[in-house]
């Protein structure tokens, strides 16, 4: 039974292994069905950011009119968006296989091959294309962003499939704790206003140098992302961590204990590559009604109170 307007009532009784099969039952169920549209238009933006810019720097090897290269990369996008959007869509259980697995993270590192060929052409004195270097950013950058569009929306559709059944017992919402949040707002303002400087000297003074500082704005991006609030629920089947464009689930086998103390709770993950769930424990308005979830739930408990 869910409470309603935050935290729920813990259930007794709950039957563990019963759940843990109807949550393999709906994921399974969900395995069966393909991708919806909007999903099938974001993986085929994905792989058009990949291929396009590689369609063009081919074409501009026969032909140097900016205007020929400019319709050449919108029909490179639209055609390789509808092929590979179709061929998503016919795909079943795609969006939920890749949201369960960690490794889904590669759809967001594999853009930047775009950057380790620009700088890689330049450090084997290989002299490319003036359109090479605004093909490399638009690789990266599209491919990055829409990478991490496509991984949001995976993880997303493979939760909705694991808690189709499941019940919760507890819901809160925190931000990282202070310090954690100083320190990456800190660095993602620096990286932000070095990113801009180093744009801005390469368009308009044509310093080579300026590209390598632009690449300064993902890691602005992804330390942004420290400073946003979570939603974490508490349910039968595992843990949900919910933020603006994304939900991600987690069995409580992927977690070993967590720890309280006056300034933060923190979820330790089995897995050693896994960052820790970390909360502003000034955040968390039911402290009490959130330890008891856990402790129905997370076998090994450390607190400091």
């Amino acid at each position: 039974m869910s409470g309603t307007g935050g935290y729920s009532l813990l259930v007794p009784g709950v039957e563990w292994l019963p759940m843990a099969a109807s949550t393999q039952t709906a994921v399974r169920r969900s395995n069966a069905e393909r991708p919806d549209s909007e999903y099938a238009f974001v993986a085929g933006l994905y792989v058009a950011a990949l291929v396009a810019p590689a369609v063009v720097l081919a074409l501009s090897r026969v032909v140097a009119d900016a205007a020929v290269l400019y319709v050449g990369l919108l029909v490179a996008v639209t055609g390789v968006t509808a092929a590979a959007g179709w061929a998503v869509s016919r795909t079943p259980g795609l969006a939920v296989s890749l949201g369960r697995r960690d490794a889904v993270w590669v759809l967001v590192v594999l853009p930047f091959s775009w950057l380790g060929g620009a700088f890689g052409a330049a450090a084997l004195g290989v002299g490319p294309p003036d359109i090479a270097a605004p093909l490399a950013v638009l690789g990266t950058a599209g491919g990055m962003l829409l990478g991490i569009a496509l991984v949001a929306m995976s993880r997303t559709r493979h939760a909705s499939a694991a808690l189709e059944d499941a019940v919760e017992l507890a819901e809160w919402e925190a931000r990282w704790p202070r310090r954690w949040r100083v320190v990456a707002g800190g660095v993602a303002v620096v990286s932000f206003a070095a990113s801009i400087i180093g744009l801005l000297a390469a368009l308009v003074a044509d310093f080579e140098w300026g590209w390598r500082l632009y690449y300064l704005l993902f890691v602005g991006v992804v330390l942004a992302n420290v400073l946003n609030p979570r939603t974490f629920r508490v349910t039968d089947a595992g843990l949900v961590v919910e933020q603006p464009l994304q939900r991600q689930f987690r069995p409580w086998a992927a977690y070993t204990s967590y720890e309280l103390t006056d300034e933060a709770l923190v979820l330790r993950p089995a897995a050693w590559w896994r960052p820790a769930h970390r909360c502003d424990r000034a955040d968390i308005a039911d402290v009490d009604a959130v330890r008891s979830a856990l402790n129905e739930t997370v076998p090994a408990e450390r607190e400091r109170v």
